[in-house]
């Protein structure tokens, strides 16, 4: 996840600024669509993975979707607001977020892990094996990441005449 998430950051800021000068003129809320739908198919494929190399491929694709938002935010909202108040915007968009989307996802995967624990008499512990542990968390997240692939292409097609 790591690994993915330091390549994409580093790859995605560049990549989205030669998109720019292309024939198409690729605008760079484009990336994050990209994004959202990397997002959505690493869930996806992390809540069916029954396999390790399904779950490997799918840690890394999340982790490639997450580095790409984090560079192209900062671009975007320098872009779409001006620079004069980039921190405050900046983190508007990303401080609020993040904690709110972090808090309210927790539960969801706490309730989910609770409702699938299993007692093991030898085992002291209470523990859930196997991918219904998280799968369910896993099918809310890519659904609620449909909403950002919708959001992302709106601003993509608001924002057309900056780019």
């Amino acid at each position: 996840f790591s690994a993915a998430q330091a390549a994409s950051r580093v790859m995605t800021g560049s990549l989205s600024e030669s998109a720019l000068q292309w024939r198409w003129r690729i605008p760079r809320p484009a990336f994050f669509v990209l994004s959202s739908l990397a997002s959505f198919s690493a869930h996806v494929l992390l809540a069916v993975a029954t396999t390790e190399i399904a779950f490997v491929f799918g840690v890394v694709l999340s982790g490639a979707a997450f580095g790409m938002i984090w560079p192209l935010m900062v671009l975007t909202v320098g872009e779409q607001f001006g620079l004069r108040y980039m921190a405050q915007n900046y983190m508007f968009f990303d401080g609020s977020t993040s904690a709110f989307g972090t808090l309210f996802f927790n539960f969801i995967a706490q309730d989910v892990y609770e409702s699938h624990i299993i007692k093991h008499s030898d085992d002291d512990g209470l523990v859930c094996f196997g991918e219904s542990c998280f799968a369910a968390t896993h099918f809310v997240i890519a659904g609620f990441t449909l909403t950002s692939i919708v959001s992302a292409s709106l601003l993509t097609y608001k924002t057309r005449h900056l780019y």
